[in-house]
């Protein structure tokens, strides 16, 4: 991988509306997902994926059809495409999301695709009917032009580290509950899982896992940052050195935290943040007793020089 330093400044604050209309605009597509799908192990059939031109459902069935749902960050539509050929447009502009819901509604009936959703936001600090909502309603070109540059960036990095692991991982995944870009890596070995949490989290955490993301910040966590965990948390893990400079240890959050400023300043941002991939993974499974001569592999792409 060829040095990747021109990532671009996020501006999270001036942001934020536009990158919660768009986090809200994703669970109605989301939901959808979900409603065509079937249940699979860990939520893998709920995260959008990431393309050149912003997101994607997974492959989805309706009926005899297949179909996508793609959120085009640089033509700016949401684009429903069939195997039958057919087709529908939503634009994605600066409107409440009870329009966009409506309109998303008229384009699936339209195509013949039933897909009933609870009209109810999740595992955001404030819960909102996409039917109802009229509050959240921006939509900054600049802003969004500026994630997916970013998300694409963190995307191709999230890929290079994968291809140092032979165990089961996911894909680079688009989690529209959370609104995180993530990879997470897999022991093999079944964890209890927080019966204390919701039932989200609870078959999220059925398997013993490390998983780094990328966050782009909220009302109550404004900053974006790149994160990492092992689940269940390793004693100790917290004393661990991990790379690179003004990555530490979040006694609040129980997890590695470095924000992305830390990473887009740094000489070269990729090499940077895949330090903070390997250091932060490298720790929590030689604490956990992960069999590492058993999981992991020479990356098939060169590493960042």
């Amino acid at each position: 991988m060829a040095q990747q330093t021109n990532w671009p400044a996020f501006d999270s604050g001036a942001c934020r509306d536009t990158v919660t209309t768009l986090h809200l605009y994703a669970q109605v597509v989301g939901k959808i997902q979900l409603a065509l799908s079937p249940s699979m192990a860990g939520w893998a059939q709920a995260p959008l994926r990431l393309t050149p031109r912003g997101l994607s459902t997974q492959l989805l069935w309706t009926g005899d059809r297949a179909m996508t749902i793609l959120f085009d960050l640089i033509g700016h539509e949401l684009r429903f495409e069939l195997s039958d050929g057919s087709r529908r447009a939503v634009p994605l502009a600066p409107r409440p999301v009870a329009e966009f819901h409506a309109s998303v509604t008229e384009a699936l009936d339209a195509l013949g695709v039933e897909a009933a959703i609870d009209p109810r936001s999740v595992e955001m600090a404030e819960t909102v009917s996409f039917a109802t909502d009229t509050a959240h309603a921006a939509y900054d070109r600049g802003c969004i032009g500026s994630l997916l540059q970013v998300w694409t960036r963190v995307g191709a990095v999230f890929d290079q580290f994968r291809s140092g692991f032979r165990g089961k991982q996911t894909p680079v995944d688009l989690w529209w509950g959370t609104f995180d870009l993530s990879v997470a890596r897999y022991s093999g070995r079944p964890a209890s899982p927080p019966f204390d949490r919701d039932a989200i989290e609870r078959v999220a955490m059925d398997s013993e896992q490390s998983l780094v993301g990328f966050w782009p910040g909220d009302e109550t966590s404004p900053d974006p940052a790149f994160f990492s965990y092992t689940y269940p948390k390793p004693a100790g893990i917290e004393a661990a050195l991990v790379a690179p400079e003004g990555a530490a240890w979040s006694g609040e959050a129980g997890e590695f935290i470095v924000p992305y400023d830390v990473i887009r300043s740094a000489v070269d941002p990729a090499r940077a943040l895949l330090d903070f991939c390997e250091s932060t993974y490298a720790a929590g499974a030689q604490l956990a007793g992960w069999d590492r001569g058993l999981l992991e592999r020479e990356p098939s792409v060169r590493r960042v020089a």
